[in-house]
């Protein structure tokens, strides 16, 4: 997303900015217009959030749109407005209705404002706009993404009440030293420690999404089946208990680098049991993980961090992972 930039000197635009914004449906001459340019920038984002080599992340991001906006700005399911003051275009959005992206929200793909038009509020303008019609069709949720550097879109989506629901981060592997007295060994206890894994994030959905159990029990279970289809043998997955000084202590999880990011191992699951807790064996295990992967030859991980989990992402920060994305979201008042 592309949001903020410099002013210029324009006392046309300070007329247009005192008159109301409003939103009206982009047509395929103006998505071919606005097509390059988001391509662009969307390839600039996951270039660094995935680690990708420019051509791929361009590849990537030209793959995405096609297969999401098969049928440009008429593609059923998404919601692309050009924003519009005083008859003078200021920037567009491009939202998908629930079921679209995410079963329970609305998102918002891709905001931008153009640069003549920048700094002067009318990004918060064109999501309250959008936020407005969406809540005439009935959505109750909008929730977005904002990739790492984008510190101007966190600020403003900040302002607007949106919150953290969950954040990636990641490290490059390089001079990694496995942690002594920390030993990572086959799991022998996998079916006790996946079904109290995936019931937790059963009840996640419930607390979070307001789902009821049954689906929400089904929806961990279409996910489990997703990620681990051949359980602790599933091709490319990783794991270990954790064992200190020969005792085991938790248990982790991890994966060899994938699509959408072929450069990252990734960090699904760790957890040191209770009695074992505030010993230093969290950060020692994840030492421990990313020597593993990096005797793959894997060159960086990544990771999932719920959004409410405060002292996780304070030990990544501190371990040097960045912040690669994050997922914010908030509830839309009633249409």
């Amino acid at each position: 997303m592309v949001i903020g930039g410099t002013d210029r000197i324009c006392h046309t635009c300070e007329e247009v900015y005192r008159m109301p914004l409003s939103l009206v449906q982009m047509g395929p001459a103006d998505f071919a217009r606005r097509r390059g340019p988001l391509i662009a920038s969307y390839a600039r984002a996951i270039e660094n959030s995935r680690r990708l080599p420019a051509a791929q992340a361009r590849a990537a991001a030209e793959l995405d749109v096609a297969e999401r906006l098969p049928r440009g700005p008429a593609t059923r399911g998404h919601l692309l407005r050009k924003a519009l003051v005083g008859g003078a275009e200021v920037g567009w959005i491009w939202v998908s209705l629930p079921g679209t992206s995410v079963p329970e929200a609305a998102w918002i793909n891709d905001i931008e404002v153009d640069p003549e038009f920048r700094s002067r509020g009318y990004a918060g303008a064109i999501i309250t706009a959008a936020e407005a019609e969406l809540a005439g069709l009935g959505v109750a949720r909008l929730g977005l993404n904002v990739f790492g550097d984008n510190g101007p879109a966190l600020r403003l989506y900040q302002r607007l009440g949106f919150e953290v629901t969950a954040q990636q981060y990641g490290r490059s592997l390089t001079e990694v030293t496995a942690p002594d007295g920390i030993e990572l060994v086959p799991m022998a206890d996998y079916e006790s420690r996946i079904e109290a894994l995936f019931a937790d994030y059963a009840q996640d959905l419930v607390d979070e999404q307001g789902l009821w159990h049954g689906e929400a029990e089904a929806r961990a279970a279409r996910k489990l089946s997703e990620l681990l289809p051949h359980g602790a043998r599933t091709e490319g997955m990783i794991l270990r208990t954790v064992l200190a000084r020969g005792v085991p202590v938790g248990w982790v999880w991890a994966g060899l680098p994938e699509s959408p990011r072929p450069h990252l191992g990734w960090l699904h699951n760790i957890e040191i049991d209770e009695p074992h807790r505030g010993r230093g064996h969290g950060s020692a295990a994840i030492a421990a993980i990313e020597a593993e992967l990096a005797r793959r030859d894997v060159p960086g991980i990544g990771l999932n961090v719920h959004g409410s989990n405060v002292g996780a992402r304070r030990l990544y920060q501190r371990l040097g992972y960045q912040l690669l994305a994050q997922q914010m979201a908030r509830q839309l008042p009633a249409g």
